[in-house]
């Protein structure tokens, strides 16, 4: 990541930051705090830093030196990114509660669900980027495929829940696991067939071809910061995180949880 400068004025008040900033920032606080993972995978991660750089409200030591004995510096502690928080508009103690306050602040209308409604498609690509990439890791195929969800998501004109997104991964990966049985692990065009597959079975559940086509993780409150500010202080989506499409009708229905609730 190259490092860019801090930003000429940072934001005065959490209110500020806007919903996708003060999610990010809730996250990384909490995740420091929690021991969790920020985000779902590590390039949400980084885009969780860049914005709150961008911002003003840290800064990371790279291209440079990393900072060495720094009572103020921190280094998440799943993803190890270092970080140093450089926001003074409040003092560090009572930030994660001004930001849960700004979370059950927010209004239910228009101007609200279209930035969450986008937050949530993110995380859902991540989240199910997540799963993919342990499949395949477990199947002894590259990580990297895993990315290859993003920009199915993006060919597709359809809107699954995570739940089904987790299936059609699964269906993709037991297709290249089937080919590499038959061919070898190493033969050409496993990945493509493995994406094929991916649409194919997007499309197919899209269309309500198959019931039941739907993996929910066990534990359906999410791991990492990010997905749990998201479902449980920002959203009251709860299990319906990974079960409901994201849409702008889903978050309407929703309400934020009480002030003293935290997730």
């Amino acid at each position: 990541m190259l490092q860019t400068p801090l930003a000429l004025h940072s934001p005065a008040t959490v209110d500020d930051l806007g919903i996708k900033g003060s999610l990010y920032l809730w996250a990384l606080l909490t995740a420091q705090e929690r021991r969790l993972p920020v985000a779902p995978t590590k390039r949400l991660a980084i885009r969780v830093f860049s914005l709150l750089e961008e911002m003003g409200i840290v800064q990371l030591p790279w291209p440079g030196t990393p900072w060495e004995n720094d009572p103020f510096a921190y280094a998440t502690p799943i993803e190890g990114i270092k970080w140093r928080l450089t926001w003074s508009a409040y003092e560090p103690e009572h930030l994660i509660q001004g930001l849960e306050d700004y979370f059950d602040s927010l209004n239910r209308d228009e101007y609200t669900v279209a930035p969450l409604l986008r937050q949530w498609v993110e995380l859902s690509v991540g989240e199910t980027e997540r799963y993919f990439e342990h499949l395949l890791l477990k199947h002894r195929f590259p990580i990297e495929w895993a990315q290859d969800i993003a920009y199915a998501s993006n060919d597709l004109d359809v809107v699954l829940t995570m739940a089904q997104w987790r299936y059609c991964a699964w269906a993709a990966v037991r297709r290249g696991a089937s080919l590499a049985m038959q061919n070898g692990p190493h033969a050409e065009g496993i990945r493509e067939a493995v994406y094929q597959e991916l649409k194919r079975r997007a499309v197919s559940v899209a269309s309500g071809a198959w019931n039941g086509a739907s993996f929910p993780p066990k534990s359906t409150s999410p791991d990492n910061a990010l997905g749990r500010g998201f479902a449980n202080r920002m959203t009251q989506l709860g299990d319906r995180y990974w079960t409901a499409c994201p849409s702008l009708d889903a978050l309407l229905k929703s309400s934020v949880r009480p002030a003293s609730t935290r997730a």
